[in-house]
């Protein structure tokens, strides 16, 4: 159950990434090369929204102990 959790998000943001990718390529340079466009820019997103909260968890972390302490 814990894979599905972290997996179906990760694509949701994959899938909205390829697609907007796909129609931004589409829209600019015509079919060719659009599937390729939209997976790097549904990867670049995913890699964005993770490093992402990463860094708000870390700030969120680091000003929880600078409180207690």
């Amino acid at each position: 159950m814990f894979v599905f959790a972290l997996a179906v998000p990760a694509l949701l943001v994959v899938l909205i990434g390829y697609v907007v990718g796909y129609e931004l390529w589409s829209a600019v340079a015509g079919t060719g090369g659009a599937e390729t466009a939209g997976w790097v820019t549904g990867t670049a997103l995913l890699v964005a929204v993770v490093t992402g909260a990463v860094r708000w968890r870390r700030r969120r972390s680091h000003r929880r102990r600078d409180q207690s302490a």
